[in-house]
């Protein structure tokens, strides 16, 4: 990676307060969430990419794999028996638990009228205090323990890429469309930057990204379009696939580097975030790419190891940045969601394993950009999947099911044991918890969700939460759930489901839904 450029003479390097467009941060309301609310119609399906079609081909974030931010019913009569519907471990060392905690409904935001086909609403963030999350042209943070407004950050224009990840001290970054640039189909141009306090809801700064050339129609300058977002550090990447990449300094909104032209034709397709950042970079012709995977300094952006990708993939992904985990399709994919070949990298950029991935075995979900993919976790020195939906044992049980398996990073093979999603039920994986896994099973028909917790070393299964089944909203929004029109977090024993996009289609035929549901056992 080239050296980070030095600011021209006389840029600054730090940011003042927002322009009066973003208007200052909103008091609280005066009054809590209601206890009580009349229902409204329960949502209809969107169509979307459901989870018997995501290995066929669909990152919550949520990491790479899934990224996370911080720190740490009864059957129905006449219904399948018990163990048709409840999922089961078959780990070594499954044990029996007792009664799971019961969690409840502990408040809720319905999600105001879709303006356009689509508004974009993704991103939530949770702190010990605070659950943030983005609505249209705003970005709202409630108390974490009562669910009341606390501050309300408006936004000039829609946001238009987020991150699940934050610093230690609770700052977050997003992406916002530029006010002054022509929209097409509803989408602007991507390429605005801002960080706030998720606590406060303070903007602690906003830019412009940087220029990378002429605008496609020569009125003007291009500047980068951000398509994905990676915090690592105290630093802010955003990857744009076909414009290259730049960073910023978090704490301060100081650019750290760009894209710049070179004799070598390089550029960052993106990065991927957490615990260590990491970079794609491409080289060369467009059609016989050149491609290594960079794990990078933040600070400098300089690259710590790289793992040189072999010539047969023209698109990877990064599935996990520490440990270092990639995936892509020999020949490349026009989507680019598909997955079939996945390696495990050590620190020194030496290849560790090969795992082959069967077609349409396994619900990988991953889009163009780098860091987006969905579905697989690692830790533990293991890597995690969840297999595509299928039919159910019994065929008496409605809908269909999936199961977690696991594979050793160091030798590629399968680990033994696997956990069960029990007839009707499916796993969403949701983020890595030290070794172990923290994952969403949505429900049977007959029976509740839950949210459970997946030993690494012996896949065992303990159930953290029981969810309810007495909301016929929330209910309909969990069995339906997917990756791409939900954002899903788990933080201090709390379920946060957020949407990501309001469906003005949705709107006008079944009305009002959830924006978010907050669940917990206390």
């Amino acid at each position: 990676m080239s050296q980070p450029p030095q600011p021209p003479p006389g840029a600054p390097t730090e940011f003042g307060p927002p322009p009066a467009a973003f208007g200052p941060v909103v008091p609280p309301m005066p009054t809590a969430p209601p206890t009580s609310v009349s229902l409204p119609k329960v949502r209809r399906a969107r169509q979307w990419p459901a989870f018997a079609l995501i290995a066929v081909g669909i990152a919550l974030v949520l990491g790479s794999g899934t990224v996370y931010l911080t720190s740490g019913g009864a059957g129905a009569k006449g219904g399948p028996t018990a163990g048709a519907a409840e999922g089961t471990s078959k780990g070594a060392g499954s044990g029996e638990q007792g009664p799971p905690p019961e969690g409840k409904l502990l408040f809720h935001q319905f999600a105001p009228k879709a303006i356009s086909a689509t508004d974009r609403v993704a991103g939530e963030w949770a702190t010990d205090k605070v659950y943030a999350k983005a609505g249209f042209k705003d970005i709202t943070g409630y108390d974490r323990a009562s669910g009341a407004q606390l501050w309300k950050l408006p936004l000039p224009t829609p946001e238009c890429a987020t991150t699940l990840q934050s610093t230690a001290d609770g700052v977050t970054v997003i992406a916002y469309d530029d006010e002054k640039k022509p929209t097409f189909e509803g989408t602007g141009v991507c390429s605005n930057i801002a960080a706030f306090n998720i606590t406060t809801g303070k903007m602690l700064w906003h830019t412009s990204t940087p220029v990378y050339g002429i605008s496609a129609d020569g009125t003007g300058d291009a500047h980068l379009f951000v398509q994905e977002i990676a915090i690592s550090g105290g630093t802010a990447a955003a990857g744009s696939a076909t414009d290259g990449g730049a960073a910023w300094d978090i704490a301060t909104g100081k650019l750290l580097w760009k894209p710049t032209a070179g004799a070598d034709n390089c550029r960052d397709d993106g990065y991927a975030g957490g615990p260590a950042l990491v970079a794609v970079r491409r080289c060369g012709d467009v059609d016989r790419p050149s491609l290594s995977v960079q794990t990078l300094d933040p600070a400098t952006g300089q690259p710590l190891s790289t793992y040189k990708v072999s010539s047969a993939f023209r698109d990877v992904h990064v599935l996990s940045a520490k440990p270092l985990v990639i995936g892509g399709y020999p020949g490349g994919d026009s989507s680019g969601a598909k997955v079939s070949d996945i390696y495990s990298v050590d620190a020194t950029g030496k290849e560790l394993a090969h795992i082959t991935i069967p077609d349409e075995k396994y619900a990988i979900d991953c889009k163009l950009e780098v860091g987006t993919c969905l579905g697989p976790l690692a830790g533990g020195g293991k890597l995690f999947l969840p297999t595509a939906e299928h039919a159910n044992v019994s065929p008496d049980v409605p809908g269909h099911t999936n199961e977690f398996v696991a594979f050793d990073l160091a030798t590629g093979q399968p680990a033994p044991g696997r956990v069960d999603a029990g007839d009707g039920g499916k796993l969403f994986p949701i983020r890595m918890d030290g070794d172990n896994v923290i994952a969403l099973r949505t429900p049977p028909v007959y029976g509740h969700g839950e949210v459970v917790r997946i030993e690494g070393a012996t896949m065992k299964k303990t159930v953290l939460m029981q969810l309810p089944n007495d909301d016929k909203v929330f209910n309909r929004a969990i069995e339906i759930y997917d990756y791409r029109n939900d954002d899903l977090l788990y933080d201090r024993d709390r379920l946060y489901v957020g949407d990501r996009l309001m469906d003005k289609s949705d709107d006008e035929i079944d009305g009002p839904h959830y924006l978010i549901s907050v669940l917990g056992t206390t």
